[in-house]
Order: structure tokens, then sequence, then C-alpha cells
């Protein structure tokens, strides 16, 4: 029972800590309505002592208040009583329990007390107490002592760390904790601090029961009585032995390495002391300089100057370290070794007397050579300013002009005698001055500027700079401003012409898409504004690309500007044209009356193209194709007009070019088909619907299968077999035939591999791969990688390109052939003679052989056309020894010709259709068997 009421007492300690500082009035009373405690707010409230109130009823000060049947949480008014009469209160009732035992803390609040009394005021303090009862138990080691430091009370936590049970401690004076570290005066300061009622903070080594040591931060708050006298303490530890011991460590470490430290310093520093008679003694001398100059430690300890430097050094040194012990802080330069040294000597005290000096050394050699060599720029400097291209100022603080070079005076028309009272900033034009104002204040706060700005010249030219505005400071002060204009005119009208570039088309001069785009969005609000329709005509050239390629870029470029000269002088005042790119044009007509109209414009047009054009000797014709939308009726914004002009514009060449059409709505089924089939074409990929199929490659005298070329077919869900010629393209397009021919290496390989096992007889196998794939640098060591992971010989792989994959980038070319060679795979061009069939690249190639395409095969004979132009590429291709396939042979008078003119590896109908892997499994393993 007795333990019991002592917490109950370190309990209400801790309550009155807690009451004591807040600003509300609270009373506690307990189960009888008897006053236990009044806090500092409550008896100035009330105009009474807590201590002459403990005991008395609670009606002493609140005569109707009745604890029976007041109820809890809820504010009741009632009548309150002080020393200068009755008054209206607010009363807030809360239970609060400790122990066995129930009191109510009351919370006064005058009826006239601003505020808002409709919020609830007061939660349950009870429940705040012990919560932080709690909280202090877990967090805190807290011990109560009376006023003579014996231990009344300790929390769990106390008792953890001092390694005492709370039975051994409770009575005993507190310096049973003592651990003999601290001084008397220590705790002597300690105990005046707390006596006189402030709280004490600091930390102290204190002792466990077995012995150990244990470092806490401590806070003790004194507990006043009626008097004001403290009658008791509470101390507030935190366990911070970690913390000391890590700086123990800490310092431990850094003595160790002080002199290790020094050692490694770049410059040099030394300490002296004077002996018993007087004499300046070095008793240390570290860092790599004194290293290199030989006066160490080693060298210098126990040494006065003059015995370790001559004569006239030594007592130069001498002499200065004399009046650094008397207090003063000396430095000076002295020439040892052929360098130039700066030494500073700073005095260090203890009390009244020098103990010591400390001096550092510095190598300035160079830093007083860079000085000299600061001053020779000063005159660097000056001619930089007067021979600078660039204009330059000397502004003083309020932008006047101070002096200014050549280049200033010559670009601008001035004269330094008329603008000596002149402002630079007046200068500068209207629009730019509210820029350079801001500029200028920022770099007389030392923020260095730059901008653009426009200047008039004296004769009234604009002319163009761009300003660098450079603080000049002066100790530690922007005395005034260096103006640095670099002159940007050319590039401000480069600026120009590019803005005028970024809307029109350099070589027509026309509106480009970036402007055709603008236009039409302003055309279109000011038509739905006004209820007008307009009309949008897409033109692209039939076939130009022709011209280019016969003719050059040059005769097309000419031609693409005599076409604009047409287009602009073929349609009314107010029609927008441009040119969206290559050979395709677009025209807004705003304000027609109906799509007859625009096709009537439209086909005047196609009529005028008729005429020829001469250009350079060459008499040219060309036709166009025109798609039209028109507004609001196809479109109502820029994008859905411009892309069904675009749908019309391929309905139109569909229809056999050289036509124009207005778009319907039917027109988007084909775009949609293809878009479709897009789609389809990706998920193929996925679900995995592409199979591939073989054509043998036979010799044409043994009949045996030597090689096969394989194809792709895709197996669509909904379509069946799709042939290669209906979705190649497509893919080319979008660049899934590189996936695809990914897809289609793995494949072969995975069969190769099949059929390796089953002990089938293996011949190389050939693949298409496309342009966009054999250009890419990783395309010969992605073959590598796929040979490596399925074990195969590069023997057994063969790759097919067209002629134009030869025609572009030479280098990467070369470089990919090589590689594909070093691998053993052969490299053949398919379609020989379609394209460029260029004999020139296949000798600098060196490729295997080539495809003579199935066009020049068909129906060929002794009599044809073809016969001479395929036995030309037959012997050319012997000649370079390469290797020769005829493709397409269907008939055995095709390939009786073939033989006779020395080709006998041929590929065709003839021998066996492209089938799928089983079937030419069974080839290979029986043979072709020809009747």
């Amino acid at each position: 029972m007795e333990n019991n009421s002592v917490k109950e007492c370190e309990y209400f300690d801790q309550i009155q800590a807690i009451f004591a500082h807040s600003s509300d009035c609270l009373i506690v009373i307990d189960e009888e309505g008897a006053i236990i405690y009044l806090n500092t707010s409550a008896e100035r409230f009330f105009k009474v002592k807590s201590f002459k109130m403990e005991g008395r009823p609670i009606q002493k000060l609140i005569p109707g208040f009745d604890r029976e049947n007041l109820p809890h949480s809820t504010m009741n008014r009632f009548t309150g009583v002080n020393g200068k009469g009755e008054f209206p209160i607010q009363v807030m009732a809360n239970p609060l329990q400790v122990g066995s035992k129930w009191y109510d803390v009351l919370r006064i609040k005058c009826v006239e007390e601003k505020g808002n009394d409709t919020i609830q005021e007061l939660v349950s303090v009870n429940k705040e107490l012990a919560d932080l009862k709690w909280a202090l138990d877990e967090s805190s080691i807290i011990a109560i002592t009376d006023q003579s430091g014996i231990i009344q009370a300790v929390n769990k936590k106390f008792c953890e760390l001092s390694k005492y049970k709370e039975e051994e401690l409770i009575g005993k004076d507190h310096k049973i904790l003592n651990s003999g570290y601290h001084p008397k005066t220590f705790f002597k300061d300690m105990w005046k601090t707390i006596g006189s009622g402030q709280v004490w903070r600091g930390e102290i080594l204190n002792k466990t029961k077995i012995g150990t040591l244990y470092w806490v931060h401590t806070t003790i708050v004194p507990i006043l009585n009626e008097k004001g006298r403290p009658y008791r303490y509470i101390s507030f530890r935190v366990d911070i032995t970690e913390r000391k011991q890590m700086e123990t460590a800490l310092r431990d470490s850094l003595r160790k390495d002080f002199n290790q430290t020094v050692k490694n310093l770049e410059n040099g520093i030394f300490k002296m002391i004077q002996d018993e008679r007087g004499n300046c003694v070095y008793v240390m001398a570290e860092g790599k300089l004194m290293e290199e100059l030989g006066i160490g430690t080693g060298k210098l300890e126990g040494r006065t100057p003059f015995d370790a430097f001559p004569e006239h050094i030594a007592s130069y040194k001498n002499k200065k370290y004399k009046k650094a012990f008397q207090g003063n802080h000396i430095s000076y330069e002295v020439q040892l070794s052929g360098r130039l040294l700066y030494v500073d000597v700073s005095p260090i005290r203890q009390g009244e007397t020098i103990a010591e000096l400390v001096g550092s050394v510095h190598d300035v050699t160079e830093l007083r050579s860079t000085q000299k060599q600061l001053q020779e720029n000063k005159s660097l400097y000056q001619s930089l300013f007067k021979h600078s291209q660039d204009v330059v100022f000397s502004l003083d603080a309020k932008g006047v002009i101070q002096q200014m070079n050549p280049a200033a005076e010559m670009k601008l028309g001035l004269l330094f005698e008329k603008t000596q009272t002149k402002s630079l900033l007046d200068m500068i034009a209207l629009k730019d001055q509210a820029l350079a104002h801001g500029c200028y204040k920022k770099t007389l706060r030392g923020e260095l500027q730059n901008f653009d700005a426009e200047v008039r010249h004296l004769n009234g030219d604009r002319v163009y700079f761009n300003f660098t505005f450079l603080p000049i400071i002066v100790d530690q002060q922007v005395a005034g401003i260096y103006s640095i204009g670099k002159d940007i005119s050319e590039r401000i009208k480069v600026q120009e012409l590019n803005e005028y570039l970024a809307h029109h088309d350099e070589l027509t001069k026309l509106l480009n898409r970036r402007g055709f785009e603008a236009v039409l969005k302003n055309s279109l609000l000011h038509a739905e504004m006004n209820q007008k329709c307009l009309a949008v005509m897409y033109i692209d050239l039939d076939r130009f690309k022709n011209i280019n390629d016969t003719l050059g870029h040059f005769i097309g470029d000419c031609l693409l500007e005599q076409i604009a000269v047409r287009l602009s002088g073929s349609f009314r005042e107010g029609t927008y044209i441009a040119r969206m790119g290559g050979d395709e044009f677009m025209v807004l007509c705003p304000g027609i009356k109906s799509s007859q109209e625009t096709i009537q414009f439209a086909n005047e047009y196609l009529n005028r193209l008729k005429e020829p054009f001469f250009i350079k000797g060459h008499e040219l014709y060309v036709t166009a194709s025109i798609g039209i939308s028109t507004f609001p009726s196809d479109g109502l914004n820029v994008v859905d007009l411009m892309r069904r002009a675009d749908v019309a514009l391929y309905r139109a060449k569909d229809l056999g070019r050289n036509n124009c059409q207005i778009y319907s709505s039917s027109m988007d089924a084909t775009s949609y088909q293809s878009f479709f089939m897009e789609r389809d074409l990706r998920k193929a990929l996925i679900h995995d619907e592409f199979t591939a199929y073989f054509q043998p490659r036979v010799d044409a005298r043994t009949n045996k299968i030597i090689s096969a070329e394989a194809l792709i077919r895709w197996n669509h869900p909904k379509y069946g077999l799709v042939p290669p010629s209906e979705f190649i393209p497509l893919a080319e397009e979008t660049g899934l035939i590189i996936p695809i021919g990914e897809w289609m290496k793995k494949r072969v390989c995975e069969l190769l591999v099949k059929w390796r096992e089953a002990g089938i007889p293996l011949v190389p196998i050939s693949i298409n791969v496309s342009p966009q794939r054999f250009l890419q640098s990783d395309f010969a060591n992605c073959v590598r990688q796929i040979l490596e992971k399925y074990d195969l010989n590069g023997s057994l792989l063969e790759i097919e390109i067209t002629e134009n994959s030869l025609m572009r980038t030479e280098e990467y070319v070369e470089q990919t052939i090589e590689e594909l060679k070093e691998l053993g795979v052969k490299i053949y061009i398919d379609d020989f003679g379609t394209g460029y069939s260029s004999f020139a690249y296949l000798k600098s190639f060196k490729l295997d052989g080539i495809k003579i395409d199935r066009s020049f095969i068909k129906d060929i004979s002794s009599e044809s056309e073809n016969a001479s132009i395929t036995s030309a590429m037959i012997n050319l291709a012997k000649h370079l020894k390469m290797d020769v396939i005829a493709e397409g042979v269907e008939t055995v008078e095709e390939l009786n010709f073939l033989k006779e003119h020395d080709c006998h590896h041929v590929q065709g109908y003839l021998f066996a259709k492209p089938g799928p892997a089983e079937e030419f499994q069974a080839l290979l393993a029986e043979g072709l068997n020809l009747k």
C-alpha cells in the first residue's frame, strides 16, 4: 500500500508539472467534492492560493456546484465567487482515475471569454494523463527525489539502466549512482541551480550496481511548494552512453591521425617554444613542403634557427619569432633552396603567457610569378580593350559611360567626347529598355547578366547586340559595370529568316505544312463564325519520282518551282497554297459556294498542267491527282479535313491518276481495311500465324536438290493463306518486316536442327532479308548469335538481298558482308536485273552469286529479247566467278536454254512449287521425282 501511495504521489507531481503551465483554469476535486489542487490560472481566476483551498469543498468557489448531478464532458453554467464578488462561469467536468480512487478535473471558463464555445474544448484529461504516464514510462528514465536528494520513486527504465531493483533505490541517497568522474564543484553548481527553483540540464556519468559506467543526459525539474521553494525534484534522463563512446573513439582516432595528417599536408607546419634561456627552439616541423626542403622534424627538433639555417637567414627568422613571442601575429617571406616561402606565425596563449608559436609555410614562388604576370596582363587588357571587335563600355553605377573602345565608336557612330554624360541604357531601343534596366540592377547586386537588345546607330540604322554586363568590384563593392556587346545583327536577320522558313517552303516560297495548318485553323474559325464553307485540295504529282531518278533532283526542283508558280496563277485571290513536302501540294479555298465549284477549280488546274514545262532543254509533261474535302460536310477541324482530302487523293490515284475526287465516307472502307490488315499483321507475330514454305534449288545436271529458298506465308485466321505480295509491302512500310525476318531466321534454324537430329541430309537454306534489316549495324552479330544458339554451321544459311541494299552506306554494307563471310554465310543478290544491276558493286563487295529475276526467264528462247540480256548476265557472273541461279523456271524450253548457256542452278515450278516444311522434308529424304 505504501508503494501505491508513493506512485500516486509521483503521479500527482506529474499532474502538477503539466497543469501548472496550462492557460486553462483547472481544479481537481475528490469523490467528496473536496478541493485537491488548483493550477496557477485557477489561482489567478479565483484570487486564492491552492494550498489554502486544499481539503475545502468546491462550493467555496462554485456555490451551486452539484457533483452527483453534473453531466461529464459538457459545459454547464454556474456562478463563481472570488474576492470581488460573484460572476457567471462555465464548467466542464472530466473523470480522472488514480489507482483505485476517482477524481474530477474541472475546467472553468468565464462566460464573457471569447472563443468558439461550440467546439468541444476539453477531451478526456484522465486519458491524456494516463497516456502521458505510459509514454513517459516507456520512453524516459525518471526518478523523483526529495529536497535532500533521497530517492522517492523511480520508473522501470531507470531500474533497467542502473541494474538496481526499485526497492534497492527507494530511500537511498542519489549518490549511490556516483561514478567519481565529476568534481565536487560540478554537483555544487547543479544543486545551486535546482535549489533556486531553476531547471538544470547536463550530462552525467553514473555507475551501475555491477560497476559498469553509463552516460545520461539529465533534466532536473524542481517542484515548488506554496512558498515557491523546491520540496521535490523530478529528473528525466536519456541514455547517451553509445554517443559518448563514439565521441571518445573519434577523439582517440583524431589524436592518432593528427601526426599522420600533418605529415601529408602539401604545405608545412611547425611549432616553437622558448627554453629557459629565452632561445626560440623548434619542437615540430611536418608537411610535404618541409620534407622537400630537408627541414622536417628530424632536422629541426630541439634546434634554434641559428643551428639549422645560414647566419643571415637565421638572424632574420629569429628576430621575427622574438616579436611573435611578445604576442604579435607576424608573417614574412624568405628565399630558401631556390624557393620563395611565405611564413605565417601565430602566438598560442595559455592565460597571460605565450606557450608556443604555431607557424605555417607556403611555397609562393608560383604565386609571385603569377602576380607579375597579372601586371603584364593589365597591359594586355588595355590592348584588348582598344583593339576588340566587340563594343566595350565602362559604366558608373548610374549607367553613365566612363570609357568606350574604338569599336563602339565605329559600330554606333559615337564620339566619346559627346557621350561622357550619356547613359548607355538611354541608347537602347524602347522595347528593350525594361529588360536592360532590370539586368543593370541585378549586375549592381553582383550578378553577371546577358541579354539581347536593339540599339540605334547614330544614322538611324537598327543594330542588334548581345550584351554582357559584368560587375566592377572594388573593395568587395560594385563600383560600376563593364558592358561588352557582341554584334548579332546578322544572327537576328537569320532568326527572322528562320521564322519565315518555319512557315514557308524554302524552294517554292509557298506556305509549308506548319504554315498551312495555322492558316486553315484560323479560316475554320472564321468560316464557322460566318457560316461559310471552305474546301481543302490535296494535290500529288503523278510519277514525279521518275523525273528525279532520271533527270536528277536539280531538274525536279526547277519543275516544282514552276508548278508552284502555275498553281499560284490558277486560283482566285484569297486562296492559300502550300507545299506539304516532296511533290505534294495543298490548296485552301475559303468561301466556296458548293463542292462542285471546288471540282471545277481542280479540273481547271489539271487542264493547265497539260501545257508542257521547259526546263534546261527538257520538255516535261506532268499530271496530278487531287483529293478534295469540304467544311463542314467532311470535317470540322484541321486534322479531319486534311486526312479526308488525303483519303480522296488516294482514291484518285487508284482510279488511274490525273483526276480529282471529292471525299465520301465510303472511301474510308479501303483505309480501314489497310488499318485492320496492319493490326492483324502485328497480331500474327504474337499468335504465331506465319509459316515457312520451301522451294528447292536444283542442279539441272543431276536433278539433285542443292539448296532451297525459305518463303513466308501468313495463315490468317479469317482470310486463310495470305500470299506475301499482299502483306510484305505493308510490313516494309510499317517496319514489321524486321521482326518478321527475325522470325523466319529462327524458324529455319529450328527446322535445320530438327532435320539434322532426324538424320535427314541437310542443304543450305536461303532467307530473304529486307534492306531495312540488312543495313542495321548489328545484323551480322544477330546472325552469329542465332547460329551459335542452334549450333549450326554458317554454310547452312544463305542470305538473299536486293540490289538496293548495296546502294546505301557502302562502309556499313562492306563491313556486314565481311562479317557474314567470316561466319561461312553465302550472300546472293535476289531479283537481279530489276534494279541498278551494277556489276561494279558485285565485284567490289565480293558477293557469292546472283539470282536472275523470273521476268528475264519467262518464255525465254534464243530469239526472245530477254535471251541476250540473260546470256550477258550469265557470262559476266561467270567471269566474276560467281554462282548464277535462275528463278521461275517453268518449262523445259527455258531449262534447255539455261543449260546451253552454262547456267545449271535453277529454281521453279518445273521442279517443285513452294511447299510446307513437311513436304520439303520428304523431298530431302526421298529426292525429286521428275518425269
